[in-house]
């Protein structure tokens, strides 16, 4: 593994995954209100789950009531979704123990690729880890610091550039907005269904479908690898992200292939 994938497995937006395997998972573990507890009720923890969280004012991929989102991405036959907290970031990031469980609903998104919890707002700064189950494991993911008062999520299209030169290779290219602490880009591009066509990460500040030479992850990795069509609209949603998992930015547009 080279160094920058290690770097991007073990810090911005928890970017890792294991190879997608079947299995399933134990919903039947005693619930706890401490993630320190809870991880003590498996004998295999595994620090491989990709997650983030974004909210501010506008209510792309949240809702007025719910402005807060943490995004996370299962992987297989995940199951039994839980979200843990601490009461402010006064205390260790990496101690279990200060996280509590906070019951939240989850919604999928992009034809449930992904899945959010719904969160109300919140007034001061506070950790976040998002924990499933699979294949016997728990999975947990790295510390989300939750910015919602503090540096609430912009949501700017007018920030993104679309090239379509080649009809069916748009090059999507982007500004970071009013908060310049972006790491690494989550890009995902969803069907006239909704579903989710394509999903990659660059460090680079712009992607062109449907290569690969900038990508440090691939989160749909199949073969035939996925292709546009013509006359179809698409949409293009793009997640700038910080170094404590956070969304400075959100840009999300429409268009269509000729």
């Amino acid at each position: 593994m080279t160094q920058q994938k290690r770097f991007f497995l073990n810090s911005v937006f928890s970017i890792a995954l294991v190879l997608f395997t079947l299995g399933c998972s134990n919903d039947n573990r005693p619930e706890t209100g401490n993630l320190q507890a809870y991880l003590e009720t498996s004998s295999t923890m595994i620090n491989e789950l990709i997650a983030c969280a974004a909210g501010g004012s506008s209510n792309v991929l949240a809702s007025p009531s719910h402005p807060v989102s943490i995004f996370f991405l299962p992987e297989g036959h995940a199951t039994n979704f839980r979200y843990f907290e601490t009461e402010n970031i006064a205390v260790a990031n990496d101690d279990f123990s200060a996280y509590s469980q906070v019951d939240l609903n989850d919604v999928p998104v992009f034809g449930g690729f992904l899945r959010y919890f719904e969160r109300e707002a919140i007034q001061t700064e506070k950790w976040g880890i998002v924990t499933y189950e699979n294949n016997g494991a728990i999975h947990y993911s790295n510390p989300i610091r939750i910015k919602f008062s503090e540096k609430p999520t912009e949501a700017n299209n007018s920030l993104l550039s679309l090239d379509q030169t080649e009809p069916l290779s748009p090059r999507f290219t982007w500004k970071d907005g009013l908060i310049p602490e972006n790491a690494i880009y989550f890009h995902v591009i969803t069907g006239p269904d909704g579903n989710l066509l394509s999903g990659t990460y660059t460090f680079a500040k712009t992607w062109q479908f449907y290569d690969l030479s900038n990508v440090v992850l691939n989160i749909r990795d199949i073969t035939p690898p996925p292709a546009l069509s013509s006359n179809n609209n698409y949409q293009y949603t793009m997640l700038a992200v910080s170094l404590d998992n956070w969304v400075n930015l959100i840009i999300q547009r429409d268009f269509n292939t000729f």
